[in-house]
Formats: C-alpha cells, sequence, structure tokens
C-alpha cells in the first residue's frame, strides 16, 4: 500500500472540492493527475511536495489548507484503520500504532506519545536533515494536528478535547481559526503537540470488537448486496462502503478516489445503473444496523456513532424507519 500516494489522492480531491483545477496543479507541481491516480507506484520528490503545497494554497485561497484538510480528512481513506484497530483495545494502543504508522506518510516529521503523572502529550518532530520545505512543513504539521484530533474524536462516543496545543509558528491573526479547529489555546513551542487530560489514555476505543465486526461486515458484504443485479459498479460501491464502514460513515471524496474517478464521474456512472449514492449509503447502513442489533453487544449509542450518526435519537429514527420498530425493540424481539 502508497500511503503517500493514497495522501495525495485526497489532498487533490479536497482541493477539487474547492473548486480548483487539480489538473493545474499537477502541471505545476511536475506530474499528471492521471498518473497519480492510475500508477500502481507514484511518489513526489520533496520539490515537488513544496510546490504543491504552495500552490494549493494559493490557488485555495486557505493559508490553513493543512488544518482544514486534517480535520476532514478520515484515517481509513489511508487504509491505516484495519491495522490500528486490530491490536487497539484503548488510546493508548491506538496512538502507539499510529505513531509506528507516520513514516509512511511523510518522512518530514515522527510521532510520539509522551506520559506524565496528569496529562499525556502527542508530539510531532520535524527532521530536521529537511531544512528547505516551508510549505510542506507548515502545512503538514498542521495537517497531522488536526487529523489526529479528529479521528482520536472517532474512537470514542465523546469529545476529545485538548487541554492546549502547540506549534512553532502561526500568523497572530490566524490564531483564532487554529483555536477553533483544535478547540483548545494555541502556544508557540518548538514541536507540533496536543496535551490531552490523563483520564484519557486507557479509555476503550469504540472499535475495541473489531474481530465480531469484521465477521458481521463480511456476512453482510457476501449475503445481502442488493445491488448485485442493478449493476457492476453499484454493487461494487456497496462492498466497498460495507467493507470500510466498521469505523464510521465514508465520506464520498474517499469513496472517488479509491475507485480513481471525480464525485461527479461516481455520480454519473450510478446514475446510468438508476441508482444513487445516497440509496446505497442509506442501505449499507440499514444492512449493518440489523446484524449489529441482532449479532453484536454494542450498545445502540455504541452502534450510532460507528454509522456515523451524531445523535442516537437519529439513529433511531432511522432504524424505525427501515425495520417498523425501535432498535431496543427489535433486538427484544
Amino acid at each position: 500500500m502508497n500511503y503517500s500516494q493514497t495522501f495525495l489522492k485526497a489532498l487533490l480531491l479536497y482541493c477539487q472540492q474547492q473548486n480548483v483545477d487539480i489538473d493545474k496543479l499537477a502541471s505545476i507541481a511536475g506530474f499528471k493527475t492521471k498518473d497519480l491516480f492510475s500508477a500502481k507506484d507514484f511518489s513526489l520528490d520533496h520539490n515537488q511536495l513544496e510546490i504543491l503545497w504552495k500552490t494549493s494554497v494559493q490557488h485555495t485561497c486557505d493559508p490553513l489548507l493543512g488544518l482544514h484538510f486534517g480535520s476532514t480528512m478520515q484515517i481509513a481513506a489511508l487504509d491505516t484503520v484495519g491495522q490500528i484497530i486490530q491490536t487497539s483495545n484503548t488510546i493508548k494502543d491506538a496512538l502507539l500504532q499510529a505513531a509506528s504508522l507516520v513514516h509512511l506518510l511523510t518522512d518530514l516529521y515522527s510521532m510520539q506519545l509522551i506520559t506524565n503523572e496528569e496529562t499525556f502529550s502527542i508530539v510531532f518532530k520535524k527532521n530536521k536533515k529537511f531544512k528547505n520545505y516551508p510549505n510542506t512543513f507548515n502545512q503538514m504539521g498542521d495537517f497531522l494536528m488536526a487529523f489526529t484530533l479528529h479521528e482520536l474524536d472517532g474512537l470514542l462516543l465523546k469529545p476529545f478535547q485538548p487541554i492546549k496545543a502547540e506549534m512553532p509558528t502561526y500568523q497572530e491573526e490566524l490564531k483564532p481559526k487554529y483555536s477553533t479547529v483544535l478547540n483548545c489555546f494555541i502556544y508557540k513551542k518548538e514541536n507540533y503537540t496536543l496535551e490531552f487530560d490523563n483520564e484519557h489514555l486507557n479509555t476503550r476505543i469504540i472499535t475495541a470488537n473489531y474481530a465480531l465486526q469484521k465477521l458481521l461486515l463480511g456476512h453482510v458484504a457476501n449475503k445481502e448486496n442488493t445491488y448485485a443485479k442493478q449493476g457492476e459498479f453499484s454493487s461494487a460501491i456497496f462492498n466497498f462502503l460495507t467493507a470500510n464502514s466498521y469505523l464510521y460513515s465514508i465520506s464520498i471524496e474517499f469513496v472517488a478516489s479509491h475507485f480513481n474517478m471525480s464525485i461527479r464521474s461516481l455520480q454519473r456512472k450510478l446514475k446510468e445503473e438508476g441508482v444513487s449514492y445516497n440509496r446505497i449509503v442509506e442501505d449499507v447502513k440499514k444492512s449493518l444496523a440489523i446484524h449489529y442489533i441482532e449479532n453484536g453487544d454494542s450498545s445502540v449509542k455504541e452502534i450510532a456513532h460507528i454509522l456515523g450518526y451524531a445523535e442516537t435519537s437519529g439513529f433511531a429514527k432511522a432504524f424505525k424507519k427501515w425495520t417498523g420498530k425501535t432498535p431496543t425493540a427489535f433486538r427484544i424481539n
């Protein structure tokens, strides 16, 4: 798995959603988008990455591009989630696993978990042998901070709020925006750091029952693909969403990236088969919800969170529409 290539795909698709011509971005950085999306093994050198980040910031008119991208990207998009949750029961386990995988994404930073009596910190340290890539350093640093916090929220059933965040540099007028995304006070220090209360470190993550979930997902994908007769592409989308939904709902950007196409192309192909993306998402959630309720010991709240519902009430309403019963009543019967 080429993690850096997958990351670049996601970055360009994010820029495309900001109405940026990604072919132009790629051309300026010295590569072609068709090579990025079709080659089995694709990479950029550090100079190309520096140009790509710089021009992406300019064309999106977003000096906090890395921060905003990190707060929306899902860990499933890097295909690392299975490796992390298969060997993780707690936040500490997951962070240690994540730290061991950072080098697959970038060689400009390393990740460390530092624990103290009352707090623990996630620290991203610069690789000092790379000195001439300020845009890549700044944007990747922002990305790693926002991405990590975003994913920690996804592993728990409650917001995972830092005590404080530290970073080497930022424009003073942008400080309030950093505080809003990271949900804490920001300080200038040598490294990118997120500090948390120690009580979170041994918290059980909601995907700790990975083995059961994997079994159920395999059953749903193999037995309940209602799109098998609808068309080859819609069937592939159903299976893909099912196989990758054990953490939370997957974005259409990620799905389009996996199939090496734009969102518009994905939606057009599904329309040709007489189905919409949202309809498939709805059917995947229905199938998974029924199987989690029937076969697992996860609470209704956990299932709602796994399936991407912000509130348990929203999930309960959807479940009753699907089955005619509330999740609790369905489980009892």
